[in-house]
């Protein structure tokens, strides 16, 4: 059965005249942190004698619906929106819709892809309507501790014609509409309108029709004083590259977030906008009280506009689900909310709860590595890193040489989080040396910079080392070593690995990556990491007159654990000797100056300032090798080194 709104034309006829003549609607803003508003609402419902149309997206406090079939009961007209997609999450809509069904009430539901996200119901006999972010739950109306715990709502009744009108030509839509909506019960007649068509009040924005973020961005931009905001969820990025935008423009800016939703699984991306948000400098606050913060305001201050309703800052607020916003300049609204938004942010209730506290930001979960695997072999000539971010990392440092300390290979690189667990992030390596182990480390990041480092993994490709090196640099081993060194280079940085006994006495054993230098000139290297085999592994800048063991040689040397040291040999099979230099560890700057026979060493903490170490007399050709030297004092083992800002003059 299908009831009529019976005199509803009549009504509208009768009484036009005299609203549009009225200078101010009676209206009402409820605060749930604080008052009953289902109460109000409830009257509203009892007294209502012509015709109730009612749509949400999710019920479950049974007096709404008891009162709602008590009026049908009694030979009230009713219809009713529902989107049974709802159900799942929100336990008891189904029973509200089963109980509305039972009782006859014509029932249609969303079958679009965008969810019915209203909240509202309009009472055509008394001419108001309802209408907010208030879902209609037992704690949304009515808080169960005034301003400690309760749910941040926005519960607007109006009976501005012009409102009141919009939503009863957009029910009438809805209502009517064979697309978007599929009859669910009680409904055995042809869909009609109840209502005359009334022009949309312009301050009103109903998506999926008319998007909500295009509506709001320009206004955000236009604002020139002050913005504030009470927000539940932001996925939307039209919004927060907006509120950066004006806080780089020097708009003061202000909001309230809810915590529930910055680590939310299901809206992972809520998280990425609000650690923008935070990183940007803008002061943020979040719920302090028990409940949740589901309010959706608003407030441009030089505009003296209030914008709220049902929309989230989310893509499907803005253009697929069905919302309603109120875009209104009416300074009482303005004045309601600003009160209660300054209570909130100054926490300055009567009792003087918390009701916010300042936001913190959390860091990511630590990557899960996947390949290539902890000591593993790699036959390619390049290998992808591959790990699981996690859901709240966004970028990534990545960490990858020949040095168990790995050095930044890539900073910030911006792969996303990991929507699930099948999802993983990869980074191609350079290209790879034969016969050379590979060090890789990943930092996961938020957009906040908070950090979680992952272990240190290596792997090794087969074959003999030394290659990867561009002309006119080559990689030797000195002397009598016991394990193959190898050295790769990109640009100015080079990745050395060496064994040998030590380079010292009469006769060395290292690994030496080198180029000729004929006549004076310097090398200058910054030493950015040694593997600390032995406290007297080293690695540094060396000047020789050639590649045997016993030859004469300066070196500016970098230890692991002894610090920094000029050594050298004035003749071909003569003692070294040597000149210390400081405990500095790497990393650490290096240099090695030749004017005829004169070799002066230098160290630097930044490459700017240098200090020099010492100075040695020793006969060399006129053409030398110039170069890294590596040894590990382990003749066994390899040491891997990292140089940096190599530079030969």
């Amino acid at each position: 059965m299908t009831r009529r709104f019976p005199g509803i034309f009549l009504i509208v006829l009768a009484c036009s005249g005299s609203i549009a003549a009225r200078a101010q609607a009676a209206e009402t803003l409820c605060d749930p942190s604080f008052q009953n508003c289902r109460d109000q609402l409830l009257a509203l419902i009892q007294n209502e004698n012509v015709g109730i149309d009612v749509a949400f997206w999710f019920m479950q406090d049974a007096r709404y619906e008891a009162a709602i079939v008590k009026r049908w009961q009694a030979g009230i007209p009713v219809r009713i929106l529902i989107d049974p997609r709802a159900n799942p999450t929100y336990p008891g809509n189904d029973t509200m819709i089963a109980d509305f069904q039972a009782a006859g009430i014509p029932l249609r539901k969303r079958t679009a892809s965008g969810i019915l996200h209203w909240k509202m119901m309009l009472f055509a006999g008394q001419n108001t309507v309802e209408f907010g972010s208030a879902n209609y739950s037992p704690n949304a109306f009515v808080p169960n501790t005034p301003y400690v715990d309760y749910v941040n709502e926005t519960v607007y009744d109006t009976d501005d014609p012009a409102v009141v009108d919009s939503f009863k030509t957009k029910y009438d839509d809805s209502w009517t509409d064979t697309t978007s909506f599929t009859n669910y019960a009680n409904i055995t007649n042809a869909l009609t309108r109840t209502y005359a068509t009334y022009p949309i009040d312009p301050e009103l924005n109903f998506p999926p029709g008319q998007d909500f973020a295009n509506r709001s961005v320009p206004l955000y931009n236009e604002e020139t004083q002050k913005i504030d905001v009470i927000e539940f969820r932001i996925t939307d990025r039209r919004h927060t590259d907006a509120m950066i935008a004006a806080h780089g423009r020097g708009i003061a800016i202000r909001m309230i977030l809810e915590n529930a939703e910055y680590r939310n699984p299901q809206y992972l991306w809520d998280a990425w906008n609000v650690d923008r948000l935070f990183a940007a400098g803008i002061p943020l606050r979040w719920r302090g009280h028990a409940g949740q913060n589901h309010g959706k305001i608003t407030l441009l201050y030089s505009q003296g506009l209030s914008i709220f309703g049902s929309s989230n800052w989310t893509s499907a607020s803005a253009s697929s689900q069905q919302e309603h916003n109120y875009f209104t300049t009416k300074s009482w609204i303005f004045q309601w909310f600003q009160t209660e938004f300054e209570r909130m942010w100054n926490n300055t209730s009567p009792v003087g709860a918390a009701e916010t506290v300042p936001f913190t930001p959390a860091p990511p979960d630590e990557p899960v590595y996947r390949a290539p695997s902890n000591g593993s072999g790699v036959t390619s000539s390049t290998a992808t890193l591959t790990w699981y971010g996690g859901p709240w990392a966004h970028n990534y440092d990545i960490y990858f040489g020949t040095s168990p300390a790995p050095p930044l290979l890539a900073a910030n690189v911006n792969l996303g989080p990991s929507l699930n667990t099948s999802i993983v992030q990869k980074y191609i390596t350079p290209q790879l040396s034969a016969g050379t182990t590979y060090y890789w480390q990943i930092v996961s990041k938020t957009m906040a910079n908070l950090t979680a480092a992952g272990p240190v993994w290596s792997f090794t490709t087969p074959g003999t080392g030394g290659g990867g090196l561009p002309a006119p640099w080559t990689d030797v081993d000195v002397g009598a070593v016991g394990v193959a060194g190898s050295a790769t280079a990109n640009g100015s940085t080079f990745n050395v690995s060496g064994s040998g006994a030590d380079i010292w006495g009469t006769a060395d054993a290292f690994n030496f990556v080198s180029q000729p230098l004929n006549g004076d000139g310097e090398i200058t290297a910054r030493v950015a990491s040694v593997q600390p085999v032995a406290a007297w592994s080293k690695a540094g800048v060396m000047i020789r007159d050639t590649s045997s063991a016993s030859a004469a040689y300066a070196y500016m040397l970098v230890s692991a654990s002894h610090g920094t040291a000029l050594q050298y040999r004035t003749a071909a099979g003569a003692t070294a000797a040597s000149v210390a230099g400081t405990t500095a560890t790497a990393p650490t700057w290096v240099r090695v100056v030749r004017a005829g026979s004169m070799f002066t060493a230098y160290q630097s903490a930044d490459g700017t300032s240098w200090q020099a170490i010492g100075t040695a007399s020793i006969a060399m050709g006129a053409t030398v090798q110039v170069g890294l030297a590596v040894v590990s004092h382990n003749n066994s083992v390899l040491c891997a080194a990292s140089f940096d800002q190599v530079v030969v003059q």
